[in-house]
């Protein structure tokens, strides 16, 4: 069911609009939010703005709540997928992408200078007080903006008391900030071709598109009883999620929930709510502001950067100093070294020149000494010679001797004729003798002399060789 109407009242009995006056309709998706949609629909209606309403075939009286505001500011109510053109079993499965195309196709066929992406369980106001939703959207669009972000806050259960027709605002009295996923809100725009399934449904992506700096309120009931809980999560969402969304995180802020989980809080954790003092909050925080903050914390982040850098820096000239200081001793300390290095190497060259002396000199003896050795060898030699005709001259006067000794024993029978030989013999063996004698001393001499000790290996030597 399509409907093409403006809402016809700020009550949701008798609203008239001038004719051309501004709109904003709302875009809400429900499934099985029986306990609140009626609220709701009605606070829309209440702040100006006509809703049309995708229901994902809730099984419970969600579309019997939400039609006693037809024709009442609830300008369509339409069941998912039948009229969508997206699969049948999109009825059974949570294809969260598949509900913003469609939303995004409905913000075109639908009447509106605005649109809101809004689901069951959110509350939008305005930041100021005195304006409703659809007030403060016109002076927005007045203003020359073109998309409005949300400052989200959730609402959990304190207690187990809430029951449909409940008044939320005295039954919800603490709240915290949204999560971080859900921080991001730029959930109204200006009527143009949107894109929400990029962000999956956090911020609205339209062409040259001008957020408000301010942000609007946004009141979050998802959760408002345990059973209502454990249904919507376990039993609802978590079985019905489509596996191939959740590479893109859309329905991270409800993974790891299990049966044991208590969403009761205790009030202690959180805030007491005070819609005056976080609209002063908005105003004073707004996009402009947390832009500046950021651009001062990238400021300050760059010169705390900077600082460490010129730290560094002056800690590298530091060392740089230091280490110059250091090369510079050392440089000195090298000098001195070279100094010391080539006195040494003079004095090293001074004593190479006196040991090239002192060699010279050495090799000067050596030939003195080759020379002595040559010409002591020559007498070695020649003495040799003189002691083998020695020794073969009293070989030959030995034999002499005995024949001598013959003779004479031979002669002594005829002593008369050998007295005169024997005379004769006597003085040849007095003059032998004094040649033995000479002889003998001449050998006496030989032998006491340094050459004779000096050959004494060569004579042995030579004895040995005879000997064989």
């Amino acid at each position: 069911m399509l409907r093409r109407s403006r809402p016809r009242s700020r009550r949701v009995e008798d609203h008239v609009d001038a004719p051309g006056s501004f709109s904003v309709t709302a875009i809400m998706a429900a499934y099985n939010e029986e306990d609140i949609i009626g609220l709701s629909i009605q606070h829309l209606i209440e702040q100006g703005v006509s809703v049309y309403l995708i229901d994902r075939a809730s099984t419970d009286g969600t579309v019997a709540e939400a039609q006693r505001f037809v024709g009442k500011g609830l300008i369509g109510i339409e069941r998912f997928p039948d009229k969508s053109g997206f699969p049948a079993e999109d009825a059974q499965r949570l294809t969260w992408g598949h509900l913003l195309e469609r939303k995004q196709k409905l913000a075109q066929e639908l009447d509106g200078d605005w649109f809101i992406h809004h689901d069951a369980d959110e509350f939008r106001e305005s930041p100021w007080p005195h304006l409703d939703l659809c007030q403060a959207i016109r002076r927005v669009h007045e203003a020359g903006y073109s998309a409005i972000d949300f400052a989200a806050f959730a609402f959990p259960p304190t207690d187990d008391n809430y029951r449909k027709g409940h008044d939320l605002r005295t039954t919800f009295r603490h709240c915290e900030p949204a999560r971080r996923l859900d921080r991001l809100r730029i959930n109204a725009w200006k009527r143009s071709p949107v894109d929400l399934v990029s962000s999956g449904g956090h911020e609205a992506i339209i062409s040259e598109r001008r957020v408000f700096p301010i942000r609007f309120l946004l009141r979050l009931y998802p959760i408002r009883n345990q059973a209502q809980g454990e249904r919507k999560i376990l039993q609802e969402r978590q079985p019905g999620w489509d596996p191939a969304e959740g590479a893109f995180d859309w329905h991270v802020q409800r993974d790891g929930v299990e049966s044991r989980d208590r969403f009761i809080r205790d009030p202690a954790t959180l805030t007491a709510y005070d819609p005056d003092a976080i609209r002063l909050q908005l105003f004073l925080r707004h996009r402009g502001v947390e832009e500046l903050e950021t651009a001062l914390a990238v400021s300050e982040h760059d010169l705390e950067v900077a600082q460490r850098g010129m730290a560094i820096r002056s800690e590298e000239l530091e060392r740089a100093r230091c280490e110059q200081v250091a090369a510079g001793h050392e440089r000195e300390q090298a000098l001195q070294e070279r100094d010391a290095l080539a006195r040494t190497l003079v004095e090293g060259e001074q004593q190479r020149s006196a040991l090239a002396s002192m060699l010279e000199a050495a090799r000067w003896e050596r030939d003195e000494l080759d020379r002595t050795l040559d010409e002591v060898e020559g007498e070695r030699d020649a003495l040799a010679r003189t002691l083998d005709a020695v020794e073969r001259e009293r070989d030959t006067l030995a034999r002499a001797r005995d024949e001598l000794r013959e003779q004479r024993d031979s002669k002594a029978r005829t002593l008369s004729d050998v007295q005169t030989q024997r005379d004769a013999l006597a003085h040849s063996n007095n003059e032998l003798g004094a040649d033995l004698a000479r002889l003998q001393a001449r050998i006496d001499e030989l032998l006491s002399s340094w050459s004779w000790r000096a050959t004494g290996p060569a004579r042995e030597v030579l004895r040995r060789l005879r000997g064989r």
